[in-house]
């Protein structure tokens, strides 16, 4: 058994057309984390609230409308036991063990900055069980981030980001010391190297950007294959020490990896021969695959840490300088560096694909960038390495569309255990869903804790005084200016709907005689023919419901004055049969000299748009661009190639091609 947990940065839950359950199952999720909704708790509507087989859980921005915000969608089978709303543990929902709460940070933070963190709804964490491998039980959080993004025209956006990815540590931190597993998954917003940039720096500015040298102390430099390769190095390197006597020669000592079989001494042989323990409990070879075979993935990283961290090609020597060209704030924001726990994590999907390349997840749509795969990967799936023996697989999604961003899922080996009963902050519990519709004079009231009030409060409603003073009786004058109003309001829509046109009307032709231009103006209404309606104010009300009547059709009036005899008024056919002579009349519109005139006439004043230009390098139509940027050229179009940028070279890219529109 298996269970899949995928992240995707959708840039806006309303862009979204289909059915919210459709989107849901066609992802193939068990959890799926929503980042940059854009939604605030007013925009947000039921069918994208609740949706049948998932329970929702929301973070807001507190400081923008329809700017940042998470959400994270849990399925009948993944429930939570808990959920909490932002890192600070100031906001709704709580943790197992207190570990949301201000007092389990490892450090003090003033409440300000806290609060400013958590004030554009950039987290939700949900605490779930699974069964592993051997039956336990196990807990895990799922941590969904939105993390900032530096501004260039906001360089102070800098220390909200660093000061953000410390919150975020020190959180996980605290979960994982109760015992718990922690994942983190969602938009951090950074690149960590150069493998995971489209065209980074070749300086050393890309390395030393402040938010880089941060990932290098959060996440452990891990990956399988370098596991893999170092620990059969040693191993080999202990069994060939180990094994041989030191008088063998070099034609004597043949590897595991070239042996039979039935040739290779066990693990327990080979250290009862010598002496020593080569990590018998560790690895096993396998000679069919021809390579070690490891019991225990911490095992792995317990053999290697210390190896890979001093051969790590990108650590830097105690007092190196750093390149010159740097920013003056990223040599005085140093201090941000500092962290107060140790706690790390490992990239999963670097740890099984250390070596892909072009494995990004967000691309520039304003330059058609996806179309030639030139874009970064800032989108994460992160976990303590204690639970790297239940990851099977991390993946990124590429083909999958819909934003700017594509999915990245991590599939974990395990069975989900579903919670009972919902966590408080679900959107289930929000009043606006709960299907209790709010009456006005429920915001006079008083508050109360008393579950009698609220039940007395719910079945009575109390109207207001003059005063504003709430009564629980209505006044006498009330009723009879409520029995009035009503009346007088029947009355007005009585008239309204007698006096209410009728598509008959519309096809009355104005005769010459007066009678009939009566008739005529009453039918077309008080709006356009005004002065008949003034004059026909004075007519009588019988004279004014009979030229109603005119309003319907010929079937109708002969039912209104069924059995009279005669009409009130002399209501003359012609009135009907004159717009189908009309219509006889009219010459066709269709005539090829009328139309060839239309087109000759609209064609001198309106020739249209002009063709683009092609463009050099591919002789293909352009696009007609607008600058955005601020500066002289602000809104001027230009026409550029179509196609998405690239690298430089890259012949299926964007070539150079640039024209001002007007010259």
């Amino acid at each position: 058994m298996s269970f899949r947990i995928l992240s995707w940065n959708i840039n806006g839950l309303r862009s979204f057309k289909t059915d919210m359950k459709k989107l849901l199952s066609g992802l193939e999720a068990d959890i799926v984390c929503f980042q940059e909704t854009k939604v605030t708790r007013d925009m947000l509507e039921e069918p994208q609230a609740i949706v049948d087989g998932y329970s929702s859980y929301f973070n807001f921005s507190r400081k923008r409308s329809g700017y940042s915000g998470v959400a994270t969608y849990c399925s009948q089978h993944a429930t939570p036991s808990a959920a909490q709303e932002g890192l600070s543990g100031m906001y709704g929902g709580e943790l197992h063990d207190r570990v949301g709460t201000v007092e389990a940070l490892l450090t003090a933070w003033s409440e300000d900055e806290l609060k400013d963190l958590d004030s554009e709804g950039r987290a939700v964490i949900t605490q779930h069980t699974f069964k592993g491998k051997d039956g336990t039980n196990l807990e895990v959080a799922v941590i969904n981030v939105y993390c900032p993004r530096v501004d260039p025209e906001k360089p102070e956006r800098r220390i909200f980001k660093l000061r953000f990815y410390e919150l975020l540590r020190q959180r996980a931190a605290a979960i994982h010391a109760t015992g718990c597993h922690v994942i983190i998954l969602g938009d951090i917003n950074t690149s960590h190297k150069r493998i995971d940039h489209c065209d980074p720096d070749e300086t050393e500015i890309f390395e030393d950007r402040l938010e880089r040298r941060y990932l290098d102390k959060f996440l452990i430099p891990l990956c399988r294959k370098e596991i893999d390769r170092s620990v059969e190095k040693r191993f080999c390197k202990e069994y060939e020490m180990n094994a041989f006597p030191s008088g063998t020669s070099s034609k004597d000592r043949i590897s595991p990896q070239s042996q039979e079989a039935s040739q290779i001494p066990s693990l327990s042989s080979m250290s009862e021969k010598t002496g020593t323990d080569v990590h018998q409990d560790l690895v096993s070879y396998n000679s069919d695959e021809g390579h070690i075979m490891y019991k225990d993935v911490d095992a792995q990283i317990t053999l290697v840490r210390e190896d890979l961290e001093k051969n790590d090609p990108h650590r830097k020597p105690e007092g190196k300088a750093r390149h010159t060209d740097i920013e003056a704030e990223e040599f005085s924001d140093d201090h941000l560096l500092v962290s107060g726990t140790d706690f790390r994590v490992v990239d999963t999907f670097r740890y099984f694909y250390p070596d892909r390349k072009e494995a990004f997840s967000c691309w520039n749509t304003f330059t058609n960038a996806r179309s030639t795969n030139y874009g970064t990967r800032i989108d994460y799936l992160l976990c303590n390495e204690e639970f790297l023996p239940y990851v099977e697989d991390s993946l990124i999604l590429q083909d999958v569309m819909g934003s700017d961003h594509c999915p990245v899922a991590i599939v974990i080996t395990g069975e989900l255990v579903s919670s009972v009963k919902f966590p408080c902050m679900c959107t289930k519990f929000f009043p606006e869903f709960r299907g209790q519709q709010q009456k006005l004079s429920s915001y006079f009231q008083p508050i109360s804790s008393s579950p009698e009030c609220q039940t007395k409060t719910n079945k009575n409603s109390f109207p207001l005084s003059k005063t504003g003073s709430l009564t629980g009786k209505t006044l006498p004058s009330t009723a009879k200016r409520k029995s009035s109003n009503t009346q007088t309001k029947s009355a007005n829509k009585k008239v309204q709907v007698e006096k209410q046109m009728k598509l008959s009307s519309f096809f009355v032709s104005k005769v010459s005689n007066q009678k009939n231009q009566t008739v005529s103006s009453n039918l077309e209404g008080n709006r356009w023919e005004s002065q008949s309606l003034d004059q026909n104010l004075s007519e009588t009300e019988d004279s004014l419901s009979a030229a109603t009547h005119v309003n319907d059709s010929s079937h109708i009036i002969s039912e209104s004055y069924e059995g009279s005899g005669s009409c009130p008024l002399d209501i003359s056919s012609n009135c009907f049969s004159t717009v189908a002579e009309d219509i006889k009349t009219c010459p066709e519109s269709g005539s090829k000299s009328s139309n060839q005139a239309k087109k000759s006439g609209w064609g001198f004043l309106m020739k249209g748009p002009q063709p683009p230009p092609l463009c050099s390098g591919h002789k293909e139509p352009t696009v007609l661009l607008t600058v955005k940027k601020k500066g002289p050229n602000i809104n001027r179009q230009f026409y550029a190639c179509a196609r998405g940028v690239g690298k430089e070279g890259d012949p299926n890219a964007r070539c150079n091609f640039f024209k001002w529109v007007g010259r």
